[in-house]
């Protein structure tokens, strides 16, 4: 199955021919960086913000959001062995790496990243709002707030 990148914004000129891949039943995975509102110095033509209200109205196409190196590299070996089409949303920045390398994911399973007896919020962090959950978290914790991070790890399937 190939596999094809360029910056998330740019897919979104290609909208029509990706759904009729999907229609057809094509094979294909897609790699989309610089998502968000935290690229910087590329300006903001190059934020990807619609490409997920697009791509989840794509049929049978999964929809990964990983946020760290390691959950990057799983969903690119889920997507290689996915029969239908594949996004990755990648992000341009730095990120902290939270999981170990041994790590499995499954499509549509979520992560919980932190957590504690006596948690009273659920906290959703994706790609790069990852590492402001996990922030959150221990500044609540300092506070005596305890929260729950969750990781979706994909959009489509929830």
């Amino acid at each position: 199955t190939p596999f094809c990148s360029t910056f998330a914004t740019l897919f979104t000129r290609a909208m029509d021919q990706i759904r009729m891949a999907a229609v057809s039943q094509s094979s294909l995975n897609m790699v989309g960086s610089h998502c968000g509102v935290s690229i910087g110095e590329d300006g903001p033509s190059q934020m990807a913000l619609e490409d997920m209200a697009a791509f989840r109205a794509i049929p049978n196409l999964v929809y990964f959001y990983p946020s760290d190196a390691v959950s990057v590299s799983r969903a690119v070996e889920l997507a290689a062995n996915y029969k239908h089409m594949t996004f990755i949303r990648t992000s341009r920045p730095n990120t902290e790496v939270i999981y170990d390398n041994n790590e499995t994911f499954q499509i549509g399973k979520a992560k919980i990243v932190k957590q504690s007896k006596q948690d009273e919020v659920l906290v959703i962090g994706a790609g790069i709002t990852m590492d402001s959950a996990c922030k959150a978290y221990q500044t609540l914790a300092n506070e005596q707030i305890n929260i729950r991070v969750m990781d979706p790890f994909t959009i489509k399937p929830l």
